[in-house]
């Protein structure tokens, strides 16, 4: 081989190991824009409806669009970040995402949080339904228009209006796969938009001088302290009855029921301590991780009920 080729073969290995860098470097940004917790959180609560819901659809198509909900949510998450920059820009907590940081520009984010969007809404109109192709339009829309755009900079009660975007998927799960509605979907969803309003704002008391840095009307740094333990300890008690529905209608059974009130139990006494607490960050954000938990727990109890 001549020195020519030899020069030519580097510089080839060169630029294909900078484009190869380049393209993991930019996964690894979408994959921290698409918030990966919260994330997970959407599909875990997606696929228990599908686990529940009647349907004689196949495996395939259950899990496609299990998928292109997953998208349409990355979407929007993506979405919201690119228009949140300049107030992650000013918080402790979001100051390293990554168009904050520099990482990815503003464009390009915007760009894929668009695509998702859009083709996330269409192939669930081809997979599966009208229905469930109009519902996930509404909930991207609703979430990274309405509430990141309007209600997040207006009103302290942004994340309640907000949180029906985060309750929805469990719907859009169940009408992808299922004609029979019933109730069951609809009170997956109460559940999640109710527990929403105590499980964010356990972190916005943990977080209370980063939301006054962005002036961000979130409501402990809008009305207090005192005031908003007292909205958490009413969107609990709803929470916990929304729970109970499930038993009490007839859709779960005993195991449930059981299962269902020790995480009840266990929620309420955190949230005690929370109110009458000496150190409000450490409580808060106990209470914070432990709601995560609970979400999770008591949608896996809803399917393992179902099927014993």
């Amino acid at each position: 081989m001549s020195l020519n080729n030899k020069h030519q073969s580097n510089i080839n290995s060169n630029n294909f190991g900078v484009l190869f860098f380049y393209i993991v470097n930019f996964l690894k940004q979408i994959y921290v824009l698409i918030k990966p917790g919260v994330i997970s959180l959407v599909i875990f609560t997606a696929l228990c409806a599908m686990l529940i819901a009647p349907s004689d659809k196949s495996l395939f198509i259950k899990g496609v669009s299990l998928l292109l909900i997953a998208m349409g949510a990355s979407g929007s998450a993506i979405l919201n970040m690119w228009n949140d920059r300049v107030i992650d820009s000013k918080m402790e907590r979001t100051k390293f995402r990554p168009i904050p940081a520099g990482n990815i520009s503003a464009n390009a984010a915007l760009a894929v949080g668009l695509v998702f969007s859009f083709f996330s809404v269409v192939l669930l109109f081809f997979f599966a339904n009208i229905k469930a192709s109009i519902l996930l339009a509404f909930t991207i829309i609703y979430y990274s228009v309405f509430y990141t755009m309007y209600l997040k900079h207006r009103t302290a009660q942004n994340i309640v209006i907000g949180g029906l975007a985060g309750a929805l998927p469990p719907v859009i799960a169940w009408i992808s796969i299922s004609s029979d509605m019933l109730g069951y979907p609809i009170i997956l969803c109460l559940i999640i938009f109710l527990w929403t309003p105590p499980h964010s704002w356990a972190l916005a008391i943990y977080r209370n001088q980063d939301y006054s840095n962005a002036d961000v009307p979130m409501y402990p740094f809008k009305y207090g302290i005192k005031k908003t333990l007292m909205m958490m300890n009413i969107y609990t008690f709803a929470m916990i009855l929304a729970v109970n529905l499930l038993f009490f209608i007839g859709f779960a059974d005993w195991l449930f029921f059981v299962s269902a009130n020790f995480l009840n139990g266990y929620f309420a006494l955190k949230l005690f301590k929370l109110n009458y607490s000496n150190n409000l960050k450490k409580d808060s954000i106990k209470l914070f991780g432990f709601s995560i938990v609970y979400l999770f727990s008591i949608f896996l109890f809803a399917v393992i009920d179902k099927y014993i």
